[in-house]
């Protein structure tokens, strides 16, 4: 099984909205793989709350619980829940568009 698919997995049973898994096996020495996502207030701190507890060991760090931006960092999988307005306004989306793995 990928790494990324038992975050979707969390994720996704939360309800959160339009996730996008980003490979970076080739292209970065510090991580593999980059999960975008989409959440409201209490999804996010829901999500970060989950992460957490799923992967205990494995996250190294959890900032900007309180902002519209929360980044999960689990060393080899980077985290990003976003709320709608921060997302579009950032654009990570856009940027990284050709490393695409997976839409959920």
């Amino acid at each position: 099984m990928k790494k990324y698919k038992k975050v979707v997995e969390v994720l996704d049973d939360l309800k959160v909205k339009d996730i996008k898994v980003y490979d970076f096996n080739k292209t970065s020495p510090f991580y593999d793989y980059f999960v975008i996502a989409t959440v409201n207030e209490r999804q996010a701190n829901a999500a970060a709350n989950n992460l957490k507890q799923e992967f205990k060991d494995k996250i190294k760090n959890i900032e900007g619980k309180s902002s519209g931006w929360v980044l999960v960092d689990m060393g080899d999988i980077i985290i990003h829940l976003f709320r709608s307005e921060e997302r579009e306004f950032y654009g990570l989306d856009k940027m990284l568009y050709g490393l695409l793995v997976k839409e959920v």
